[in-house]
C-alpha cells in the first residue's frame, strides 16, 4: 500500500500508537491492524528524509547511516512510558555517523550546527558523561523545520556521531543481546558479561583520553586488563563472538546498483544467514519492511529486520556490522588488552 502522498494527522498517528501498543497483534481482526499499519508505517517512513539533508552536507571520512526504529522497539517504548505518544518520539530514525577520533565527533557537531537550518531540541554528550554500562556517543535530536513539503515540518530525529572505537564495543553489545535475546544495553543479561562490557569500553575510554567510570578511577590500565582477562577466562566471551559466524545468502547480496537508495537486512538468527536486498524506490523498500515485520511478529519468527540507508552500500557492513554477527575488530581490541595482562609478571 502506498501512502507516500498521504498526509495523517498527529491525533491519528498517536491513536495508532497507542492501539498497537496496547493489544495483542494476533488478536487484532486484518482489515483493523492493516489499517492502523498504514499509519505507523507511514509515520516512521517520513522520519528518513533527515539523511538525505546531512548526507548533502557532504560531510569528508565519515560514514553515514540511518536505521529505522523497528516496530518492536516502538511499541515497547510505547508501553514502558505510558504518558508518550508515537508523534513526539525522538528516536523513530536514527542517523549514525562514524569518524576516526574524538576531535571528529565535534567538529561534526559544528558544521552541523553551523550548515544545518533545523532546530536542535537537546544534546546529550555520553562520551563525557557515559552511560553506567560503558555506552558513549554525543546523541542530538533535531526538530525539522523550513521544510517546503509540510509533512515533514515538526518531525524529531535523532543524530548519533561516534568514533571507530566506540561503533566497535556498541556493535558487541548488540551482538552479543542479539543472539542471546537479552538486551545488555537496557541493563539485562548476566552480570558478568555486563561488567565485561563496561570495563571494555572504559579501556577504550582511556585509549581515547575520555573521562572513565568513577568506579575504575585508582584503577591502572594493567589492573583494568587483568580484571578483564579474568572475566574472559571465566566467560569465554571472545570465543564466544569468535564463534558467531554468518552465511552470507549472496543471491540476494546486490549491493552494486549505484543508484541503489535503501536496503533491507534480514537476519535469520536460528539459521545464522543473512539476506540483503537493496531498492532503487525508498516506497518498496518501507512495503517490504513492514511486510516482513508483520510477518516476524505473527508468527513469533527469531529474525531481526532492519531498514537501512548509508552514503555509500559498499560501507554497509562498516556501518552495521552487528547484523552480520561480525564482531572482529572489537575482539581483535580487546584480546589485546587481554595480551598485555598475560605478558606482565605480577
Amino acid at each position: 500500500m502506498d501512502t507516500s502522498n498521504r498526509n495523517f494527522s498527529k491525533k491519528e498517528v498517536n491513536r495508532s500508537g497507542n492501539f498497537l501498543a496496547s493489544t495483542d497483534i494476533n488478536h487484532i481482526d486484518e482489515p483493523t491492524l492493516e489499517k492502523n499499519l498504514e499509519i505507523f508505517n507511514d509515520w516512521r517512513g517520513l522520519h528518513s528524509y533527515l539523511k538525505r539533508r546531512i548526507t548533502n552536507l557532504d560531510i569528508k571520512n565519515a560514514i553515514i547511516a540511518q536505521r529505522l526504529k523497528r516496530t518492536p522497539s516502538i511499541l515497547s517504548k510505547l508501553n514502558r512510558f505510558k504518558s508518550m505518544q508515537l508523534s513526539r518520539m525522538q528516536d523513530i530514525a536514527g542517523v549514525r555517523i562514524i569518524v576516526k577520533k574524538i576531535s571528529d565527533i565535534y567538529k561534526v557537531r559544528d558544521d552541523i550546527s553551523n550548515k544545518f537550518p533545523h532546530k536542535i531540541c537537546h544534546e546529550k554528550n555520553y562520551i563525557n558523561d557515559p552511560k553506567p554500562d560503558g555506552y558513549r556517543c554525543l546523541h542530538i535530536i533535531f526538530e525539522m523545520k523550513g521544510i517546503t513539503k509540510q509533512k515533514y515540518n515538526g518531525l524529531n530525529v535523532e543524530l548519533q556521531i561516534r568514533t571507530e572505537l566506540q561503533h566497535q564495543w556498541a556493535t558487541a553489545v548488540e551482538i552479543i543481546g542479539l543472539y542471546k535475546n537479552t538486551s545488555y544495553k537496557s541493563g539485562l543479561g548476566d552480570e558478568g558479561t555486563r561488567e565485561f562490557l563496561c570495563i571494555c569500553s572504559n579501556l577504550f575510554a582511556r585509549t581515547e583520553n575520555t573521562p572513565i567510570d568513577t568506579r575504575y578511577h585508582g584503577k591502572t590500565e594493567y589492573e583494568l586488563c587483568l580484571m578483564l582477562k579474568k572475566l574472559n577466562d571465566d566467560l569465554n566471551i571472545l570465543d564466544y563472538l569468535r564463534g558467531l559466524t554468518v552465511a552470507v545468502n549472496r543471491q540476494n547480496q546486490i549491493l552494486s546498483k549505484r543508484n541503489s537508495k535503501t536496503c533491507l537486512i534480514l537476519l535469520k538468527l536460528d539459521e545464522k544467514v543473512i539476506s540483503l536486498r537493496n531498492f532503487t524506490n525508498e516506497e518498496d523498500t518501507k512495503r517490504e519492511y513492514a511486510k516482513l515485520e508483520k510477518e516476524i511478529t505473527k508468527e513469533k519468527k527469531n529474525w531481526d529486520v532492519v531498514l537501512i540507508s548509508v552514503n555509500d552500500m559498499k560501507k554497509l557492513k562498516n556501518a552495521y556490522p552487528n547484523y552480520y554477527l561480525d564482531s572482529r575488530r572489537f575482539v581483535q581490541t580487546v584480546q589485546s588488552f587481554i595480551d598485555k595482562a598475560s605478558r606482565r609478571k605480577p
